[in-house]
Order: C-alpha cells, then sequence, then structure tokens
C-alpha cells in the first residue's frame, strides 16, 4: 500500500496561482535535506519540473469557460523522489507531443521536454484512485545531477 505524500496541495487551475506553486515548489527544494547536493541543481530542476507540470495543467487541461483543479503530491524517499500532479480536466497523449525545435522552440511541447529531461522515469495515465488524470514521475538520489539544460 501507497504511504501518504508528504506533500498534498490543491489549488484551482488558473494562471494567477501559478507563481505560488513555483514558490512553494522552490522554498520546499531549495532548502530539503535530500536535495542539497550539486551546487542545487536537483533542487533547481525539481522546481522548474513541477512548475511546468502544472503550468500545462493550467494551460491545456481544462478548457477556457471551465473551472477546475489541480493536485500536487510529493513523497521523500530516502532514495528518490516521486512527484504527482493530478488534474481533473481533458487529458492527452506525451507519446503525440513533438519534441520541440532547438533552433526555434516556439511554443508547445517544451514543459513535456524539460520534464523527460529532468526525470528519471515519468508515466501519465487516469488513475481511478485519484479520481483524475495523473502525471506520475521520479527522480532517483543516486547519480550525480547535471543542470536541466534547454537546447
Amino acid at each position: 500500500m501507497e504511504r501518504d505524500s508528504d506533500v498534498d496541495l490543491q489549488v484551482t487551475a488558473s494562471l494567477f496561482y501559478l507563481p505560488a506553486v513555483g514558490h512553494f515548489a522552490k522554498a520546499l527544494f531549495s532548502k530539503h535535506p535530500l536535495l542539497q547536493e550539486d551546487e542545487g541543481y536537483l533542487a533547481y530542476n525539481m522546481e522548474l519540473v513541477v512548475y511546468e507540470a502544472c503550468a500545462n495543467v493550467i494551460r491545456h487541461a481544462y478548457k477556457e469557460t471551465d473551472s477546475g483543479s489541480l493536485r500536487l503530491r510529493i513523497w521523500f524517499y530516502p532514495d528518490r523522489l516521486a512527484i504527482r500532479v493530478v488534474d481533473f480536466g481533458q487529458g492527452f497523449d506525451p507519446g503525440r507531443i513533438p519534441l520541440p525545435d532547438p533552433h526555434d522552440p516556439g511554443e508547445g511541447g517544451l514543459g513535456l521536454f524539460i520534464i523527460r529531461t529532468a526525470m528519471d522515469w515519468f508515466t501519465y495515465t487516469y488513475s481511478r484512485a485519484e479520481e483524475g488524470n495523473v502525471l506520475h514521475m521520479e527522480k532517483g538520489f543516486t547519480e550525480p545531477v547535471a543542470p536541466c539544460e534547454i537546447l
């Protein structure tokens, strides 16, 4: 059985609340003892992943006229970090999102590219237990972490 998450935050899926979620992630990850190695790169990358995942929910999961919410759950384990972003809107297929053009990134696909680059593993699926679409991501603490670079 899965243990309760260390963090469980639910907010309205609105661009108004995105900076607050980003500041929360920065405060949490920049001070957490498991994320203090590698000159803060791991903490910064995890902050960026949370911000991008939540931004994607806000921008894409709900129609402009719909109001919705997102749920951020985080687990700190001795060997890894697990992050789950849950939304209750329209789902998508990550395999159909093309990689961004590094010479002209434009709009679309950059957030998912950052997630794919920074995390060791992720899945996206509908969960009956969560009653929503779940982006579940994990990052291990066993290997050195380099900064997440955007080409």
